[in-house]
């Protein structure tokens, strides 16, 4: 079947919801039904529940969690996995002529989907290992801040002034290697899917340039990949106050050659890169 399918990847907390949701509005057939909104994503994740839950299936079994913040690949998924994801192309598939999807696990099973849908494109949302870090840490951060509002009084005056600092440092002891890691792993992943795909079948787009390239990647996926979506304003649904701050994740990586790696894999990143 002739589909124009496209793929939209990155780590989680990349920017991969925000291009995702302005490609809804361009008029890109994205799922059914969306995974709907949470802490850090008030807009919504703009996730085809039937990705996300394929995803999850897999990785619950593999590693008793679905939630894809792992730091170990993937391992060769069961033909009866196999198969179920091979339907859920079908019915895509049959169900559109244009279509695409976008869930952070994706990166996960890039090799899987190479071989389902070798003419897929890929979009991949490249963002720096200290914001998406600090983002997943805030996260938690976030929903602590969000019970004490709701209990208001001298606990929440208590928990602003008092315990947010503290809550804040114990998050960034326990989580900033760990998902350091998960960047890692994420980004390894599509540096090597990057290495086998042929050229002109991906386009990688730096986070931080995705508001003043808006246009140049709208272009390109109409006319060099031939997808038939019709140009929204990409200020509509850029919301910059929604970006959490970045905090120094580093001083809390014990292995330094973590930092090293990442540093590494983001420089190779960028050069895949056409939007200069």
């Amino acid at each position: 079947m002739n589909n124009k399918v496209l793929v939209i990847t990155g780590m989680h907390r990349s920017g991969t919801s925000l291009i995702t949701h302005w490609l809804y509005k361009c008029g890109l057939h994205l799922g059914e039904q969306f995974l709907g909104a949470g802490i850090g994503n008030t807009d919504g994740h703009f996730e085809d529940i039937d990705f996300v839950e394929a995803h999850r299936h897999i990785l619950l079994e593999q590693f008793g969690s679905g939630d894809g913040t792992i730091d170990t690949p993937v391992c060769s998924i069961s033909e009866e996995q196999l198969d179920s994801l091979r339907t859920l192309m079908q019915k895509k598939q049959q169900a559109q002529p244009q279509w695409g999807w976008k869930d952070p696990r994706t990166c996960l099973f890039l090799r899987t989907y190479r071989e389902l849908l070798p003419g897929a494109k890929y979009l991949v949302i490249l963002r720096d290992y200290r914001s998406v870090v600090s983002s997943l840490i805030s996260r938690h951060h976030k929903s602590t801040d969000l019970k004490y509002a709701a209990i208001g009084g001298i606990r929440q005056l208590i928990w602003k002034y008092y315990r947010s600092d503290i809550r804040k440092k114990k998050l960034l002891q326990k989580y900033s290697e760990y998902y350091l890691k998960t960047w890692i792993l994420y980004n390894r992943e599509i540096q090597q899917h990057l290495l086998i795909q042929p050229a002109g079948t991906y386009l990688v787009v730096d986070h931080s340039r995705l508001s003043g390239t808006s246009q140049e990647i709208f272009d390109y996926l109409t006319r060099q990949w031939q997808l038939d979506l019709t140009y929204h304003d990409f200020a509509k649904v850029y919301k910059e106050k929604l970006l959490s701050e970045v905090w120094d994740v580093a001083a809390y990586v014990k292995d330094k050659s973590l930092l090293d790696e990442a540093e590494a894999l983001q420089a190779k990143l960028l050069l895949h890169s056409l939007l200069k």
